[in-house]
């Protein structure tokens, strides 16, 4: 398997489980985002493949956590550095990125490289204009040159790579990674590449609508509103926690509310930023607070002592977004960084109130739950959270709180 990646110039490879097809594995090469061989493999025979790539790279298969490891591998007269990730979720999976040692070498990137793109053309995409930026990346609206659809095209920061030289390629890895998984409340991703600077992007669809921070922003939502949107969120986290992937900054600006698609659905929800997610940093510095960790306000206090984010981390982001949309206002706040970050370490958890009148019956227990400084005291998984929020949409549906759905 090894072997044949590189012999083939592959730049991923993956073997996971086929979906609705029990004792299967697939196993698929890829470059430049088209599939170039795949096969099936008997369920003994993928899971066992999985295992010793994990033994190779010295990878704990035990992990409640995706972990990695580059191996360099030879085949003949080529090279490459094969970067191992193994996922845990529903079904033991891995991937492979293959870094062939002789591909010409990207020029490396000056912090002061300019994100003045547009007009600029790059593979298929020309850009026609800056749509926003964060800590980590900055996005473009750009124009498919050939289909003459638009999308909205994300770069990774100059100033991250120059912190961790790392980050492209782990970029790369997860965003990519992330994008396998198809989920109506998940932003599709559709392409990757370079820039001539080498600074990573990706390609996604572009979406008319506004991010949860914008929304909260005019005042704190309705109660039963917050049900159906965190229901949809738990939703898109149990679906890529199942895939082995962490998203690790969820967020109210990782959150975009669109129209939904029927007027019994009329809002949509879409998690963005699964790869910027797993690059957001790994060890807590007063002086970087642009990369501290994720985002201060929503970052679980595992992943503030340094510990690999989990399934439970992205439970806790998301009961503190569930707290700032029914309150207006994240569950700890302070001016100073560090003093923020001990909160969430040490302070108790605080009681969620809303503007609106009383909440409908266990919410607020809901959100404690999410909000536990342990990860062992969080739900046991999303989808358990889930079937904390279908039970409190069915007291109030007989209680008369569905009202709150139509607003």
């Amino acid at each position: 398997m090894l072997a044949a990646a590189v012999r083939a110039s592959a730049d991923a490879v993956y073997l996971e489980p086929i979906a609705k097809v029990e004792d299967a594995y697939v196993l698929t090469f890829e470059r430049g985002q088209q599939v170039i061989a795949s096969t099936t493999l008997d369920s003994t025979v993928g899971a066992a493949t999985i295992a010793r790539l994990a033994f190779i790279a010295n990878l704990d298969l035990a992990a409640s956590h995706a972990s990695s490891a580059v191996v360099p591998i030879r085949s003949g007269d080529r090279e490459a550095d094969v970067v191992i990730t193994v996922r845990p979720g529903d079904g033991l999976r891995a991937d492979l990125m293959v870094m062939q040692k002789n591909r010409p070498v990207k020029a490396p990137v000056s912090s002061s490289a300019s994100v003045g793109l547009v007009g600029d053309v790059f593979g298929n995409y020309r850009v026609l204009e800056p749509l926003g930026e964060g800590g980590m990346g900055t996005v473009f609206r750009v124009e498919h040159t050939v289909l003459g659809r638009n999308y909205a095209l994300k770069v990774l920061r100059s100033k991250v790579i120059d912190r961790d030289p790392t980050a492209a390629q782990r970029f790369l890895r997860e965003a990519r990674a992330a994008s396998r998984v198809r989920h109506p409340n998940i932003v599709d991703v559709f392409d990757f590449g370079h820039l001539p600077d080498g600074r990573p992007f990706f390609v996604m669809e572009i979406l008319e609508g506004e991010s949860l921070t914008d929304r909260v922003a005019r005042g704190a939502l309705e109660p039963g509103e917050v049900v159906a949107l965190a229901r949809q969120m738990a939703m898109a986290l149990a679906a890529v926690h199942d895939h082995g992937v962490i998203h690790a900054d969820v967020t109210p600006s990782n959150a975009l509310v669109v129209a939904g698609a029927s007027p019994s659905d009329p809002i949509t929800v879409k998690l963005v930023d699964f790869g910027l997610a797993a690059i957001a940093g790994e060890a807590f510095d007063s002086e970087e607070q642009d990369f501290v960790l994720g985002t201060p306000a929503y970052i679980s206090p595992e992943q503030l002592r340094g510990l690999a984010a989990t399934d439970r981390s992205d439970q806790y982001g998301l009961g503190a977004v569930l707290f700032e949309m029914l309150s207006g206002h994240p569950p700890y706040e302070h001016e100073d960084l560090r003093e923020l970050c001990l909160m969430h370490i040490n302070a108790p958890v605080p009681e969620v109130t809303s503007p609106h009148g009383p909440l409908p019956p266990k919410l607020a227990d809901v959100i404690t739950t999410c909000l536990q400084k342990s990860p062992q005291q969080r739900f046991p998984g999303m989808r358990a959270m889930i079937a904390a929020l279908d039970e409190i949409e069915r007291v109030t549906d007989r209680r008369g709180w569905r009202r709150w759905l139509s607003t």
